[in-house]
């Protein structure tokens, strides 16, 4: 069983959609993008960032997207929260772009890290990407069901 057996296509998809952009952003700014969320549902995609405090610590950026995602809009199916940071892999600590995903209603998330080069001012991925893990869900809500409470 895979690890994206679970998942449904449009959730599938929306996870890669937000590893991409979070590879995208890695190239903007070498001290890391502001973490942000991808988001589908009844009203389409959507895309969130969020930025705590003057915006320097993304760090916090990333433990709002978090507090965000346990109140998210019925009618969500999935979300996705990216970010910038560094994983090592087998010793060797490389800078890597994090996805969160989560479809609704299953027992698990998943955890993928794509590790990337800078060269010549370009980012470029290294490998593909690794699940590393698979969270516990950040919302406990079944599709089309109530909004859960804060």
């Amino acid at each position: 069983m895979g690890a994206f057996d679970d998942l449904s296509r449009a959730s599938e998809d929306l996870i890669f959609a937000a590893l991409d952009y979070a590879v995208e952003n890695a190239g903007i700014s070498p001290g890391g993008f502001t973490p942000f969320v991808f988001s589908d549902g009844a009203a389409g995609r959507g895309l969130t960032r969020y930025v705590s405090g003057d915006g320097s610590n993304l760090r916090e950026g990333q433990d709002a997207a978090r507090a965000a995602l346990r109140t998210v809009d019925a009618g969500v199916t999935c979300v996705a929260l990216a970010w910038d940071g560094y994983y090592t892999h087998q010793g060797e600590r490389s800078e890597a772009v994090f996805v969160e995903g989560y479809e609704l209603g299953q027992e698990h998330g998943l955890l993928l890290a794509q590790r990337y080069t800078r060269e010549s001012g370009a980012v470029r991925p290294v490998g593909n990407p690794a699940l590393i893990g698979r969270p516990a869900p950040l919302v406990h809500q079944s599709p089309g069901g109530p909004t859960p409470e804060a």
